[in-house]
């Protein structure tokens, strides 16, 4: 699978740069999925969504739901993958967030 995705990856960058477009490659352990959208929290431990879901919190594989106090989405359930969007949309304006935490 690493090969297929390095040949779309060479297409997407070709078609990019032929485009004028700036292309943005998440790392690959960029917390997309544990961080919340709102306020920056990012999950840890047993509070991580897990393709299971969170067993501790009860929620779904799908949902997100951000346990900062100060957050204004705190204990909102939002998409889990609507939130990850957004988190990767962030990187474009902030490529220093773009690591493994």
């Amino acid at each position: 699978h690493r090969a297929l995705f390095g040949r779309f990856r060479s297409y997407l960058e070709y078609k990019c740069k032929s485009a004028g477009v700036k292309l943005v490659i998440a790392n690959r352990f960029y917390p997309s999925t544990q961080r919340c959208a709102a306020c920056g929290n990012i999950k840890k431990d047993d509070e991580k969504i897990t393709l299971s879901g969170n067993k501790k919190n009860g929620t779904k594989h799908n949902e997100y739901v951000c346990y900062n106090k100060k957050c204004p989405n705190y204990g909102k359930v939002v998409d889990r993958d609507m939130n990850a969007m957004m988190n990767l949309t962030f990187l474009i304006d902030h490529p220093r967030y773009n690591k493994a935490l």
